[in-house]
């Protein structure tokens, strides 16, 4: 009888994923209790489908896969899930391939299209009377329970992205997904009154990053260092429910914690890497690699359809589209804020997809399964996750909209930065070796980024540092200056240090979080959250960061509220586009704080040559920008506004607000002990490099020897910009006599504030220690203020 439910679950997922299958032998299989199925090949366009990435797959295999039921133990024994050797080739989903992917997955515009016109009726269908058979009680407690318990084991799965003569390689020794107990150790667990709680724990082992460089034909002549060697990491998931029956989680919190993290990048490698970051900022403002239309945004309404990656701050480029799905990067820097450029489309809801944020955000709930609703005619349909409908941000502060927290924790982390030297062989055809040479590592420990939110109107992002620091290794260029022959002091080279230790601070960067023994969850105690804006800015204060991070804290905050008014500037409302269905008008606000701890700062010549070293090495490549910035074009307004519109600009304008506080600052310049800028300003002018090191005399330490220190007590710097800059200044310039009010939003304003700075002479002496400072500039305080205007095109 359980057969007859527990397989055609488990058959709809592999038949879903993997081509080829013959379904009445994978049936008589599983029947058996054990399925064994080896060389498979996955369904590319289902998972480009289903990412929504901006990537295609150019291949995705599996050697083997094994499913093990216990068929007489349903209700005691997980159904173990596992898969060995998985590989997939990802590259860049390039416009022109759009239509046809040789050897690969993409579909057609024509069949995406279809996909879309079909997704909606056959989603319904799934959703509807599909499990009429699905008899309550017993059997459906017992399903559930089935599905609670799965364990997916994943051994030596491969990931690769290539691009260009750039090999990004992921490869991961062995994952596992299970579920534990209350105090996170392996067991067969199901949701029960009263605490309704769901535990499951994710380990990583031996995860392993390269970046390498292929020549012409597509082949790497010699491996580089891998960025991430050997790093295991474990993830805890702990999912609360309102009530047993519920589908989706109210509350959701993956956590994830690293002891130790070891990255190493060399010169050959920074460029690549530097690419792969322009890579991620091009896709984060939509310039490149729009993944094809499914049909999922057809669905979603309201504000939802606005959200798309806009760095606050800043405003997208002329070549960037309007909206992007990036899954990975809602973690970073979430952006609920509508941007200016759907207004300016002027399109209807059919010609746009949903934002990345949208998309990312209907991603959450898929973890423990889909979310349904009762329609009119009694039938439950599936609820797409995020989609707002017609009724805006009303519909997202309901409870179907489940509290989502993210967390990283790491210990211990080091960055080190090396340069390579190509080694001499005997033979001719043996391949290329190369020698790497530390010369510079950052340190960093107590690492913390948590990221909350609730629907669209909540987003909050906390990263903390305890402490870093930076320190010169061996030698620069030729300058053995840290040679372990030099007999140099291990406080020579630390040439820069805020914060605090773990010593001293604790285990304050863990506070709360599933890997914390006192933190609710590990308590039987459901968790509260400030989902508030005011109570948010009154507990996290600068003062509770400093006190929990010494080195370095950050809190953005983005809230989504109703406002009183109609209309204004970010709402969907505003007079540069007609709406066909009136959205109730919402007050954004972006608050950025941003404390740097104590800060010693010590700029000899050996941390000036590696830091410029690094520098010259990023731009040392000849990697085209993928999107070039276009002349800005100035758009004139369809209607003048009306008195009620402005009245409601008065009222409330949305803007970016950036704090930045610094404190106890020192900084020390010294006189260089040995000069080798002649080598590193051509390269960092855009000339090539020199064909061979420099030749350098032996390196000799010169004390005493002369420095210029500066020094300030605290440094607050306020910078404010409109979230919407091309609508605000398009409706204020077209005023005759604008209010000074709406001028003043026009503008971007600094405000700098400096208290207790003071420069000086210093002297090091024969034993590196510092003599008391000799004041030039006695200790004062100041401030500035300064004002940029906006857009001075359309003035």
């Amino acid at each position: 009888m359980l057969e007859s439910y527990v397989t055609p679950l488990l058959m709809s997922y592999v038949n879903k994923y993997i081509k080829n299958l013959k379904p009445s032998d994978l049936q008589l299989s599983l029947w058996g209790g054990d399925v064994v199925l080896s060389k498979l090949d996955l369904k590319l366009d289902v998972l480009e489908q289903e990412l929504k990435l901006p990537f295609t797959f150019m291949s995705g295999h599996i050697h083997e896969l094994r499913i093990h039921v216990p068929w007489t133990k349903l209700g005691s024994e997980p159904v173990v899930i596992t898969i060995n050797t998985m590989e997939c080739i990802l590259k860049l989903r390039d416009g022109a391939q759009d239509d046809h992917e040789s050897g690969s997955s993409s579909t057609s515009r024509s069949a995406s299209d279809s996909v879309k016109a079909q997704a909606k009726p056959r989603r319904l269908q799934q959703a509807a009377p599909s499990d009429p058979d699905l008899p309550p009680g017993y059997v459906q407690s017992l399903i559930r329970r089935v599905v609670n318990n799965v364990n997916i084991v994943v051994n030596n799965l491969i990931l690769k992205y290539v691009e260009d003569d750039i090999v990004l390689s992921v490869n991961i020794t062995s994952a596992e997904c299970y579920t534990v107990d209350d105090v996170w150790e392996r067991a067969f667990m199901d949701v029960t009154a009263p605490e309704l709680v769901l535990r499951k724990v994710i380990n990583f082992s031996d995860c392993t990053v390269c970046l390498d460089k292929r020549n012409g034909s597509g082949k790497i002549e010699f491996y580089q260092d891998p960025l991430l060697y050997k790093c295991s990491f474990r993830t805890r998931l702990h999912f609360t429910y309102d009530n047993i029956n519920a589908k989706i989680p109210a509350l959701i919190k993956i956590q994830t914690m690293v002891e130790s993290l070891k990255l190493s990048i060399t010169d050959q490698q920074l460029p690549m890497f530097m690419r792969i970051l322009e890579l991620v900022i091009a896709l984060y403002y939509g310039a490149i690699g729009a993944p094809p239309r499914d049909g999922e945004g057809d669905e979603g309404g309201g504000l939802i359809r606005e959200a798309v990656a806009t760095l606050p701050g800043e405003c997208v480029p002329a070549c960037a589209t309007s909206n992007i799905n990036l899954k990975y990067l809602v973690l970073l820097q979430p952006v609920f804020e509508k941007s200016q450029k759907l207004w300016s489309t002027g399109g209807s809801d059919d010609q746009l997809d949903q934002g990345w944020v949208s998309w990312a955000w209907s991603f959450v709930p898929a973890i423990v399964g889909e979310e349904e609703e009762e329609g009119e005619d009694g039938v439950y349909h599936q609820r797409e996750p995020g989609s707002g409908g017609p009724s805006g941000a009303q519909q997202h502060m309901q409870p179907r909209d489940p509290i989502v927290s993210i967390g990283f924790y790491c210990t211990k982390a080091s960055i080190t930065f090396k340069l390579t030297e190509s080694l001499s062989e005997s033979s001719y055809y043996s391949p290329q070796k190369v020698k790497s040479r530390e010369v510079l590592c950052l340190e960093p420990e107590g690492i913390t980024i948590e990221v909350l939110m609730m629907g669209e109107p909540f987003f909050d992002c906390q990263i903390g540092i305890v402490g870093c620091r930076a320190v010169c290794l061996k030698g620069i260029m030729g300058v053995r200056d840290f040679e372990e022959n030099m007999n140099r002091r291990e406080e020579d080279a630390v040439f820069f240090m805020c914060g605090e230790t773990l010593s001293a601070k604790g285990m304050t960067y863990l506070t709360n979080s599933l890997f914390d023994y006192r933190s609710p969850e590990n308590n039987g105690v459901r968790a509260e959250f400030i989902l508030d804006a005011t109570n948010h800015k009154e507990t996290y204060t600068e003062i509770a960061g400093t006190q929990r991070f010494g080195a370095f804290y950050m809190d953005y905050l983005y809230t989504m509220e109703n406002g009183g008014g109609k209309g204004g500037v970010g709402s969907p409302d505003f007079p540069a586009v007609a709406k066909e269905e009136p959205v109730p008008a919402v007050q954004e606000t972006s608050i950025k704080r941003l404390v740097v701890g104590p800060l010693v700062v010590l700029l000899h010549s050996s941390a000036v040559h590696r830091i410029l070293k690094m520098v010259a090495c990023a731009m040392d490549h000849e990697y085209e920008p993928y999107c070039k910035p276009e002349p800005e074009l100035v758009e004139e307004r369809r209607a003048p506004a009306t008195p009620e519109e402005l009245s409601s600009l008065e009222e409330f304008i949305p803007t970016r607000l950036t704090c930045l506080t610094l404190l106890k600052v020192s900084i020390t310049v010294s006189v260089a002990e040995f000069n080798l800028l002649h080598t590193l300003m051509p390269v960092l002018m855009g000339q090539k490099a020199p064909p061979g090191p420099p030749s350098v005399p032996p390196f000799q330490p010169v004390r005493p020897l002369p420095a210029l220190r500066f020094q300030v007590e605290r440094v607050n710097v306020e910078h404010s910009v409109p979230m919407y800059a091309p609508e605000l200044v398009g409706l204020v310039s077209a005023l005759s006599q604008p209010s000074d009010n709406l001028l003043h939003h026009c503008y971007a304003h600094c405000y700098l504030k400096v208290f207790e700075f003071q420069a000086g002479l210093t002297c090091q002496d024969t034993a590196g220690d510092f003599l008391p400072l000799l004041p030039i500039i006695p200790s004062f305080s100041a401030a500035l203020y300064g004002k940029l205007l906006q857009l001075p095109a359309y003035w």
